[in-house]
């Protein structure tokens, strides 16, 4: 094997890895967050501080609240902006993992990732990954409806309905987390290899396929990882901010939990999905310098030609002609 071969990794190797790149690179890539979840938690404080009236919690918390006109009003005006809040929240993750994502491949290729430049890359597959998102739920939630109906209408129309409503839920609970996880590294599928929302659920989903578990299993792990580590972060920063659990309390926590675990999460996911590309086809430092426009890597043979990978599917379609995104 030489310098420039990436091997199959391990699930400890692989979080091993993500560790080694989030403490390595620790500055530029909290930067790389920061720049994206610290104004969205600045306009999610504004928007929440304007939009609850100052007695609507205390209201709220009176034993027998008068539910008038005025205080409908309020908790309509309040749920409006939380999910605007969330809306904004939600993109600014996603743009600052998609970025992320970037910034690891140039990681991999032995350059110190330029925050910019990432971002850049990432706003201009946003579209793109907006849309993928959106298939996403979209699936999901047309199975939930009809999982939901058809437990309904088994239940309501026949003598054993509700034992076919009891497995139609139980099947409900295998298929939506086997999907997500066959879809898990579609992001960086869009970000690396510049393929279009469809094409990287595709990719993601054929890349996962037999290696369900492992996947799951690394993902759990950092899933664990991260729940274990924002705890106690969330801990240490509330006990010193005197808001005492107020709005901007909530936000500055959240923020600071978001800079610090992002980069790390994308960076398990990152290495994840080039663990899974070495299994899957001809993959190395070579062909991801390709695949993301980066300079070869020190020791490319100077007659070099890039050899695509044993897919049907490949080229992916540039990012000028990509469908689903710009």
């Amino acid at each position: 094997m030489n310098e420039l071969s990436i091997r199959p990794l391990g699930l400890g190797e692989i979080i091993d890895t993500a560790f080694k790149i989030y403490m390595r690179h620790w500055r530029a890539l909290l930067l790389l967050v920061a720049v994206v979840v610290v104004p969205a938690g600045v306009a999610a404080y504004l928007i929440l501080d304007a939009a609850i009236p100052p007695d609507l919690v205390q209201t709220l918390n009176d034993p027998s609240p008068v539910l008038d006109e005025a205080l409908i009003d309020d908790m309509l005006r309040f749920l409006g902006a939380a999910l605007l809040v969330a809306l904004i929240e939600s993109g600014a993750a996603v743009l600052a993992s998609a970025g992320s994502v970037r910034a690891v491949a140039e990681i991999y290729l032995g350059a110190s990732p330029d925050w910019r430049a990432s971002l850049i890359t990432a706003v201009r597959r946003l579209p793109a990954i907006i849309f993928t998102g959106l298939l996403i739920v979209l699936a999901i939630g047309v199975l939930t409806v009809g999982v939901w109906l058809l437990a309904g209408l088994t239940a309501s129309t026949s003598s054993g309905g509700g034992a076919l409503a009891a497995l139609s839920m139980i099947a409900w609970l295998v298929v939506v987390p086997w999907l997500a996880i066959s879809w898990a590294v579609a992001v960086p599928a869009l970000i690396v290899e510049g393929t279009s929302p469809t094409g990287a659920l595709t990719r993601s989903f054929n890349l996962v396929r037999r290696r369900w578990w492992p996947t799951f299993g690394t993902l759990l792990t950092s899933w664990l990882i991260v729940a274990v580590l924002s705890g106690i972060a969330s801990r240490l920063i509330e006990a010193f901010l005197p808001d005492g659990g107020g709005v901007l309390s909530g936000i500055i926590v959240s923020v600071a939990v978001a800079a610090a675990t992002t980069p790390f999460v994308v960076a398990v996911l990152a290495v994840l999905y080039f663990d899974l590309r070495t299994r899957r086809e001809p993959f190395d430092l070579i062909r991801l310098a390709v695949d993301i426009g980066a300079p070869p890597p020190p020791g490319t043979p100077e007659a070099f030609e890039p050899r695509p990978p044993d897919r049907a599917d490949w080229p992916p379609l540039p990012p000028d002609v990509d469908a689903g995104g710009s």
